[in-house]
């Protein structure tokens, strides 16, 4: 390559630069190309800078100072070849340039004479400190310094360094996704396959815990360059997230080793799939299995869309529990106020009555109903004791009275458990019995995984519905089984031992329940049932408020992982309250079906333990719903060897989501859970 010897510098002052920009952005917008002459640098000068702040994705930077020289090179690699790329060979002249801007990073970019061929070939840090930023794709998230470039390469890689390729004397990393892994792998046994098919050792005391998730160590090797032989230190770092095994590798020449390792360790510090625990919006049409929680529709950083302006939801009354207390806020202005102050406080089935002036709840720590006025401000009033926790309360048709279930303390022949129907006036405090029915089945469960439970509370019991005209539909068994009751007259109908759970229509003249064949409306009126041929796997349902769409929720179990070495027993009895302790992962949907043509619509996809609540809005213009993460992500942490801080943080939880029906992304608006809507009716 020959160089001219004119090299020019230029300081800009910010505002006028500024300008320049976005007029430059403004004419590439319109697809129109400037005119240029051969020896004038500076006609093409704006469109060179413009294709670097579209390569870095950084539009906003704003320009300090340049420089050019002209010079010639030898093929359209303009002497920056890329790794795996190919190049035209002949003579292209251009020019070498240097943009330096207020992020402190200087640019080294190569274009030809006309700016119509142009390579990135370097960012160097320009300041006196290196800043790291966040960088993010659908898999993975980490801080790398602001000056490095990245280059996307095959087999699930990223390099990170200031320049293509993986000089001996220059800083870099990789970040490689491994795949998943067998149940009960750990980073450290990633960490020594590595280290033997590298031919290096670590010191064991090196090891140590990173993140939430990973474990990191440092060692010594010889460049991998057959052009230099330099001693590099190095340090490799893996992680594992819902099955999936992740390596970050990073190295630096020895000389500079005092400087990176820090900034290495702080780098992957900050390691994992982006906003770990947050599902993606839309289903994934195709693609790499990575595991993670994204889809197709999550945008460049991966995760669910937070969004931007909660001013501009939907104004609708809600309640839910938000950090263990029932909340009463706005779809719009979320978390409202608290109603109630005692957190350590277990509560179910959170809910409006149809007048939408009252809230009504279980204290499931105390066995309790409680009920308030969801506008006066004053605290929940208890109306009734030692409660069947099992069964939801259900309000009357005019919202005067609500009932729960009482245990007589009484068996039938079958030896199944003779329950109670009372009913309580919502201001008066008069009770009466409505009906009685059996209850039988055994259902429990040994489950030592902590987000089972939290998934059970939060998608609720047995069915308790008050229908019109005083009739009353109850679960009959705990396995499956439902009965419409009529109190005036004591008749009964068993509607079949196949319909588990379910939930009510809101004209209360319909019932959606779940079968092993599919959903199925009950009328009450015909006493007909229509099976819509879909939902054979369908665990949560929710009606739309004008009665035209079901929601339902489905989750396959994706990986279990159970952890039983003896020699963390006393470990994880503390952190499980059991060992040993098996967990799993599920594949989540959140399906939209027509009740009249049975048509389904696939809205939502993730993973986690389970969506459990589903409050479509009032107006039809979205769904609300939580979601519960799993337990997958503490046995990984605890593998990891992370700390009590890391744990908590990790420990499954329900999240609250926004979807829009106009088909957006999702947005999470909070963690909390059991959401319900006030009707329509009510004001916000």
């Amino acid at each position: 390559m020959t160089a001219r010897p004119r090299t020019v510098f230029r300081t800009m002052p910010l505002p006028v630069l500024l300008i320049a920009v976005l007029l430059t952005a403004a004419l590439l917008g319109t697809g129109l190309v400037p005119a240029r002459a051969q020896d004038d640098p500076e006609a093409i000068r704006p469109t060179v800078q413009a294709w670097l702040l579209r390569e870095i994705s950084k539009p906003t930077l704003v320009l300090t100072q340049y420089s050019y020289e002209g010079t010639s090179w030898s093929d359209t690699g303009l002497g920056c070849p890329v790794e795996g790329a190919t190049y035209q060979p002949g003579t292209v002249h251009g020019y070498r340039w240097t943009f330096e801007y207020d992020n402190h990073v200087s640019y080294e970019v190569h274009s030809s004479i006309d700016g119509g061929i142009a390579v990135l070939c370097s960012a160097v840090n320009a300041g006196s400190d290196i800043s790291l930023t966040p960088y993010r794709t659908s898999t993975f998230a980490i801080l790398s310094p602001e000056s490095w470039l990245v280059f996307p390469g095959p087999n699930a890689e990223v390099v990170f360094g200031p320049q293509p390729g993986t000089a001996c004397d220059q800083p870099g990393m990789r970040v490689v996704v491994v795949g998943r892994v067998a149940s009960g792998v750990t980073p450290d046994q990633l960490i020594d396959e590595y280290l033997g098919s590298m031919g290096a050792a670590d010191r064991p005391t090196e090891r140590t815990t990173v993140g939430s998730f990973g474990r990191t160590t440092g060692y010594e090797s010889a460049c991998q360059s057959t052009t230099s032989s330099a001693t590099q230190q190095r340090r490799v770092s893996t992680f594992i997230f819902y099955g999936i095994a992740y390596r970050v590798e990073q190295w630096a020449p020895l000389a500079e080793s005092a400087t990176w390792d820090p900034l290495f360790i702080q780098m992957v510090s900050q390691f994992g799939p982006p906003d770990a625990g947050i599902v993606s919006a839309t289903p994934d049409a195709g693609g790499a299995d990575t595991g993670g929680e994204t889809g197709a529709d999550t945008g460049e950083d991966g995760a669910a869309g937070n969004a931007a302006d909660l001013g501009d939801l939907p104004p609708f009354p809600l309640t839910f529990i938000f950090v263990g207390d029932v909340f009463l806020g706005a779809l719009n202005d979320i978390p409202g106020r608290s109603i109630t102050i005692t957190p350590d406080t277990e509560r179910r089935y959170l809910g409006f009555s149809p007048d939408g002036l009252y809230i009504a709840y279980t204290n499931i720590t105390d066995a309790q109903l409680r009920v308030m006025h969801a506008t006066e401000g004053r605290s929940p009033r208890r109306l009734a004791l030692d409660i069947r926790t099992d069964f939801p309360p259900a309000w009357s048709a005019d919202s005067q009275w609500i009932a729960y279930v009482l245990d007589s303390g009484e068996t039938d022949d079958n030896g199944a458990a003779l329950l109670e129907v009372h009913a309580i006036h919502r201001i008066s405090g008069e009770q009466r019995q409505v009906t009685s029915f059996a209850f039988g089945g055994d259902c429990s469960t040994d489950s030592t995984d902590p987000a089972d439970r939290l998934y059970d509370a939060e998608t609720g019991g047995y069915v308790l519905a008050w229908l019109t005209h005083d009739r009353v539909l109850v679960s009959t068994r705990c396995d499956g089984g439902l009965a419409l009751i009529n109190p005036a007259d004591g008749s009964r109908i068993d509607l079949g031992p196949d319909l588990t759970s379910g939930v009510l229509a809101p004209d209360h003249h319909r019932f959606a329940a779940r079968t092993a064949e599919g959903l199925v409306i009950v009328d009450f009126d015909t006493f007909q049932s229509r099976s819509l041929m879909v939902g054979t796997d369908a665990q949560q349902i929710a009606w739309s408020a004008d009665g035209q769409t079901l929601y339902y929720a489905t989750a396959a179990p994706r990986d279990t992982a159970t952890l039983d070495d003896p020699d963390l027993a006393d470990r994880g009895e503390a952190v499980f309250g059991v060992w040993p302790v098996t967990v799993a992962v599920y594949d989540l949907t959140l399906v939209q079906v027509d009740v009249t043509s049975g048509a389904e619509t696939l809205l939502w996809q993730s993973q986690g333990r389970g969506i459990g609540r589903i409050a479509p809005a009032p107006d039809g213009s979205g769904v609300l719903f939580s979601q519960i993460s799993s337990s997958l992500l503490v046995a990984e942490a605890f593998q990891s060897g992370a700390d009590q801080l890391a744990l908590d943080a990790t420990w499954p939880q329900p999240a609250l989501y926004w979807l829009p029906a106009s088909g957006e992304r999702g947005y999470l608006l909070a963690f909390a859970g059991q959401p319900a809507f006030a009707p329509i009716t009510v004001g916000p």
